[in-house]
Parts: C-alpha cells; structure tokens; sequence
C-alpha cells in the first residue's frame, strides 16, 4: 500500500472508518436509500415507485387504464413507505404520493392501449388527466394514509424523547 500523500490522503472520515477497520463507500456522496434505522426519503419514493408500478404493470397488460391493482397497490406502497421512512423523513412521505402517482400515470399512459387520437403528446396529456380525474380517490386515500400514519409515528416519536 503506498504511503499517504496531499492527494491520495484519507479524508478525516475516510481515516476514522479506517482505524474502525471499516472501509469508506467508494461513492461517499451516492444516494442512500435504506440503512439500519429504515429508509431515507429517496428510499420511500423508491418503495412506493416499485409496489404502485408492479400494480400498474398488471392492470396495464390486462386491460385499459390504471385499475383496482394498482389502487390497492399505490396505497399499500405509500403506506409501507410512510411506516418505514425515517422519523426525520416523515415529511417527505406525505408530499410524495402525489408526485409518484404522476409519474405512475404517466408511465401506465405511455404504455396503455388507448384509441385516442391526435400526437403522443396529447394522449399523454389526455391520459393523465383522465388519471387524475377518475384517480382522485386512490390518489387522496394514499396521501390520508401516510399522513395519518406520519402524524401517529411523529407523535409517538415526540412522546419517547420525554
């Protein structure tokens, strides 16, 4: 091993994982999606991604739109995701459904069958309208369930620091 110099020397971090005998991630400043405590916030967007996508993918390639798979899926997904995240993160759990039920929208628009005419652009657009139109309960059930479940998980935290 070839002796530390100006530019091949540990950070103070790098040093003190060292001398712990552990070894500094090769990519220190790469995304974390889950550690010991749970997940951070990257991690339950990609949580809830994955359940609500696998859920879109079914109900895609088995009939038009985005149906009841998907609903119970996106919601489980989002509630999983707010049961899992950190403490610090529970914000994060509650402004995502939203936004992770757009790109689902617009995934499963880009990929239904749909007879729509007109550009690509317009039957994304026309999709995900006509998603977030008849969506709108799916889409407010997973938000009222992670934030009830943040709320709950936020309180209890704030009772076990007393």
């Amino acid at each position: 091993m070839a002796e530390p110099t100006a530019s091949n020397a540990p950070s103070d971090g790098a040093a003190a994982a060292l001398a712990r005998g552990r070894r500094e991630p090769d990519h220190p400043h790469a995304a974390h999606v889950v550690d010991r405590r749970g997940l951070t916030a990257m991690g339950a967007v990609t949580l809830a991604l994955a359940v609500g996508a696998g859920g879109g993918l079914i109900d895609v390639l088995t009939g038009p739109g985005l149906r009841t798979v998907f609903a119970v899926c996106f919601i489980g997904g989002c509630a999983l995701a707010a049961l899992t995240v950190h403490r610090e993160d529970l914000a994060a759990a509650v402004v995502m459904p939203p936004l992770v039920y757009v790109v689902l929208a617009a995934l499963a628009g880009a990929f239904s069958q749909t007879i729509a005419v007109g550009s690509m652009l317009t039957r994304q657009v026309l999709e995900l309208t006509t998603s977030l139109i008849l969506g709108a309960p799916v889409l407010l059930a997973a938000t009222g369930a992670a934030f009830v479940i943040a709320l709950g998980r936020g309180v209890a935290g704030r009772r076990t620091r007393r």
